[in-house]
């Protein structure tokens, strides 16, 4: 075991994340999806280059957005941002079934392979635009995006089935709120999204629309 493992879980519990959550981090070796060279900062809360210009995701932050998302088992659930695959890993121990987008095809393709190595089986994987995807996915008991948006990204909401929740980091490029949306109303025709801001994370930024980036 990673000597920084058991601190970084009882990190976890003091922030009062949930059990199941807390049971996933455990059982995802984070060795699997980040250059050995980083192995220092496994476990440690930091973020970790990734290649092609980007980095890993804030692991407490992370932890914080899964708390809000309170994925149950059955629930089928789209992750926008990829990334080395580590998040989609949680995700699929979490929920039923997890479709996952991410906008670089060597970023794709390379957590492809991790999550190959770490056995995860509930995953289908796509590459491109996460906010402007034409693919018939269907409709989410849940939606995460892992990248920081600048204002409510409507497409992905549309995706949310009635009394779906979708979590994602909201603000400034230099800093954000994890917001929680919530799709309260039963009729398809009709839309009522109830939002709420919670604790201060720093996320890469969203690139196209929504995002800051083109």
């Amino acid at each position: 075991m990673h000597a920084n493992k058991e601190p970084f879980l009882r990190a976890l519990q003091k922030q009062k994340i949930p059990k199941n959550i807390i049971e996933a981090f455990d059982a995802i070796d984070q060795g699997l999806f980040f250059d050995p060279v980083f192995r220092k900062k496994l476990y440690t809360g930091d973020v970790i280059p990734i290649g092609f210009g980007e980095i890993s995701d804030p692991p407490v932050a992370l932890a914080k957005m899964l708390k809000h998302l309170a994925l149950k088992k059955s629930w089928r659930v789209l992750e926008i941002g990829t990334g080395s695959g580590y998040s989609t890993a949680l995700l699929s121990r979490l929920a039923g079934e997890v479709v996952t987008i991410e906008l670089s095809e060597e970023l794709a393709l390379s957590a492809k392979k991790h999550l190959l190595d770490c056995g995860v089986s509930n995953v289908r994987q796509f590459a491109g635009s996460g906010t402007e995807f034409d693919a018939p996915l269907g409709m989410f008991d849940a939606v995460i995006v892992c990248a920081a948006c600048r204002k409510r990204p409507l497409p992905l909401v549309r995706r949310l089935k009635a009394r779906g929740k979708m979590v994602f980091p909201m603000g400034p490029e230099h800093q954000q709120q994890i917001c929680v949306l919530l799709n309260e109303t039963d009729d398809a025709e009709k839309e009522l999204f109830k939002t709420s801001f919670h604790e201060f994370c720093e996320f890469g930024p969203l690139q196209g629309k929504y995002g800051w980036l083109p």
